[in-house]
């Protein structure tokens, strides 16, 4: 077999090195190349296991859902025996060349030469990565051009450093600066601009880093066409009765996608007893579809940020639809079905991978093969959670045994990963089912049988006949099922594609709430999500636009509670008239409700997904709350009356918003389900005001009915909320059936 005499090189890190010539054997095992790169002389040996996960190590595992960028600890070496007090760290998996003994390029070395929508996608990448890798305080790793190194399109890490001291967004800007000169002509004025934002302290998070690219990105997009071209197939293998798993979309033919148009793959690989496999894979399928063919993908009003959380929900609903068909067997247990997921969403310059299960997805392009998805198995929850190293997990009882899939339990426990890259140059995203992926057949084979399509000299339909008919001989064991999508990238010829970049400045916000250090403090780096996926959460609009927002918001909430206290100072006189007159008059106007009188708020952290909540007056008895039809979005769906209840769908949190719940109306008082069901919500102005803001009068509200979806702010949930609040079956009922307006 072609993988049991090829080399296996390796980047060695320890001072120990520094004394020893090229071609030394180290531990009888490992041959010393130059550049620190050794070769393992009998890699069919597993390697040694370090006894305890020291400070160095560490990263490397909690940071394993990033591996596309960093490398994987491979083992220790003592190069002395039996002195274990230095040791040498042995990494696998990083950018070393495939055919030889040397290292990819630096960044550095590649930046002039390289294309305005290449280099923006490294910094791109950069940015992404510099929250994760600052919480395991090893960010500094950004800043040295030593270890930044790039294969193609990615941004590849020959190590990782730990910091000597903390950092800030600053040292990042001040870094960057070095790339201006010698930056795209496209781009070089637009990133002059950037990195002068981010050491004079506008830009202040990664986040809002990442908005910045975002914009010029989508920019920069517009000046290249693309073609997609697709195909799917799937065959029940040569042991199994039948197959459990499904695609979309089906049928031998490949299909190309109109310019125009999304393009859409899936992968399902069913589990679970008395042929429900079948069912969820199916179910799953058609779900998920019907989500995205509803989702507004129009390129004119597309935004790349709010695609990541609808992902998410499409995969939540299917998830739900399908522990509804269990729930409704009364199946338990090893008889609940189930399916796993990878789903490629492929759309203007980017590409969305939603991912759950061991179901993969592999990029390939000239540069190499890349697993994109990391398994949701117990083995690659062990090296999340810092407990072991990959090898040596996978040597576990029950490694591959999935931890999440989608059906068997209930969303509120579900993490679906979902992963955004922009596309630049021509590469072939291939989705399959471990029936395929098992054994390392994809990496076996990829540049024998996938490759040559990029070269023109192979099609789509040949490549998945191909690489059934692998699945079927190598492995055999499973179901087979396997999407390709080529994308070919080519440049347009008008001259309104290539104008220079310019993305308007951001407004900084003086929210307090710090640098990176604070921005995700509550992030869980065992989380099942990728910090790529988080760190696309925040508002769709752009920064400009979320101030006008919440200035608007402002603004309106200032006008209504003037209007409700005016209403209040007409009865002022009757109320002073039967109560005494106090002896020394207050300074202050006392407030309706004083802060005693208000029910203890709940934290919004502490609402789990899928509970339920009634909200009444706000802490100050006069400011109504609004629910927003999308979160970051300027579409008041109403103003929510005391007494509704509500039940959580899911959160969403920016520096510049603060925390937003999702929620669904499950009731409402009387006297709202009375309202005319007519009237549809305003839109608001560039100002931020409603456009009928007359009619916001305290009983003429916005008509709400059960069903509707919006965004509650957290400040007015805490201050509204009614503890120990227990719904009826009513209720309940009402929030189990589909809204009249859910797209």
């Amino acid at each position: 077999m072609q993988n049991a005499v090829a080399k296996h090189y390796l980047w060695a890190v320890g001072e120990e090195l520094e004394a020893l010539p090229s071609e030394t054997l180290i531990a009888d095992r490992y041959l010393l190349k130059s550049s620190k790169i050794v070769v393992d002389t009998r890699p069919e040996l597993l390697p040694e296991i370090p006894s305890e996960i020291s400070d160095q190590i560490a990263p490397y595992l909690k940071l394993f859902s990033y591996r596309l960028h960093i490398p994987q600890v491979y083992g220790i070496v003592y190069p002395t025996k039996g002195v274990k007090n230095k040791s040498i760290l042995l990494l696998e998996k990083g950018p070393i060349a495939p055919h030889g003994e040397t290292l990819m390029p630096t960044l550095t070395a590649l930046w002039p030469d390289a294309s305005a929508m290449r280099q923006l996608n490294w910094l791109w990448q950069m940015a992404q990565l510099w929250q994760p890798l600052s919480r395991q305080a090893v960010a500094s790793s950004l800043l040295d051009a030593d270890l930044l190194r790039v294969q193609g399109p990615f941004v590849r890490l020959l190590q990782l450093s730990l910091d000597l001291h903390n950092l800030s967004l600053t040292q990042l800007g001040y870094f960057w600066q070095q790339w201006v000169p010698s930056a795209h002509p496209r781009i070089q004025k637009f990133l002059q601009q950037l990195t002068h934002q981010i050491v004079n302290g506008e830009l202040r998070t990664s986040t809002q880093l990442i908005q910045q690219l975002d914009q010029a990105l989508s920019i920069c997009g517009r000046a290249y066409h693309r073609e997609i071209e697709i195909v799917t197939g799937t065959d029940s293998g040569p042991t199994r009765s039948h197959n459990e798993d499904a695609c979309y979309p089906q049928g031998k033919a490949p299909i190309r996608v109109a310019l125009t148009e999304p393009a859409l793959a899936l992968v399902c690989d069913g589990i679970g007893g008395q042929y429900g496999g079948e069912v969820a894979s199916s179910m799953a399928i058609d779900v998920l579809r019907q989500q995205v063919e509803q989702m507004p993908l129009h390129q004119a009003n597309w935004d790349p940020l709010s695609l990541v959380p609808k992902l998410k929900r499409a995969t939540c609903i299917a998830n739900d639809v399908i522990c509804q068909r269990n729930d409704h067997e009364n199946r338990q247990g090893r008889e609940r079905m189930g399916t796993t997921l990878v789903m490629a969403l492929a759309h203007v310059h980017e590409i969305y991978l939603t991912h759950l299960g061991d179901s993969r997805a592999y990029w390939i392009g000239s540069s190499g093969c890349h697993q994109v998805t990391v398994d949701d198995d117990v083995a690659s929850r062990q090296v999340r959670l810092g407990c072991a190293l990959y090898r040596d997990a996978l040597q576990q009882g029950a490694s591959g045994a999935l931890i999440q899939a989608l059906g068997i339990t209930s969303s509120v426990t579900l993490h679906p990963t979902v992963q955004r890259f922009p596309i630049d140059e021509d590469c072939v995203f291939l989705l399959c089912s471990d029936g395929l992926s098992d054994r390392d057949r994809v990496e076996q084979y990829w540049e024998t049988e996938i490759l040559p399509v990029l070269h023109r000299e192979a099609d789509l339909a040949t490549i998945r006949d191909r690489l059934i008919e692998i699945a079927n001989t190598q492995n055999g064991h499973d179901n087979v099922t396997v999407a390709l999508l080529f994308i070919e990238i080519f440049p347009k010829d008008d001259s309104d594609s290539l104008k220079e970049v310019s993305v308007p400045p951001v407004i900084p916000f003086n929210d307090g709430s710090g640098d990176d250090s604070t921005e995700t403090s509550n992030a869980d780096d065992s989380s099942m999500e990728t910090e790529i996926a988080r760190r696309a959460r925040p508002t769709s609009a752009p920064v400009f636009r979320v101030g006008l927002l919440l200035l608007g918001i402002a603004i309106l909430l200032g006008i209504l509670a003037a209007l409700l206290y005016g209403l209040g100072l007409f009865n002022s006189n009757h109320r002073r008239a039967q109560a005494p007159t106090p002896a020394t008059p207050s300074p202050t106007v006392s407030p309706a409700v004083t802060p005693t009188q208000l029910p203890s708020p709940s934290p919004i952290n502490s609402l789990k997904l899928q509970s339920f909540i009634q909200l009444g007056t706000s802490a100050s008895n006069s400011t109504p709350i609004i629910l927003l039809k999308e979160f970051g979005k300027s579409t008041v769906q109403g103003m929510v009356p005391p007494g509704t209840v509500f039940q959580v769908q899911q959160k969403q949190s920016t520096p510049e918003l603060g925390t937003w719940i999702e929620a669904k109306i499950c009731s409402l008082p009387t006297l709202a389900e009375e309202q005319p069901l007519n009237q549809s919500p305003s839109e608001v102005d560039s100002g931020g005001l409603p456009s009928n803001s007359s009619n916001f009068a305290p009983t003429t509200p916005l008509p709400l009915k059960v069903g509707d979806v919006g965004w509650l702010q957290q400040e007015e949930v805490n201050r509204s909320l009614i503890p120990d609040f227990t719904p009826n079956v009513t209720q309940k009922a009402q929030c189990k059936a589909k809204p009249l307006n859910d797209n």
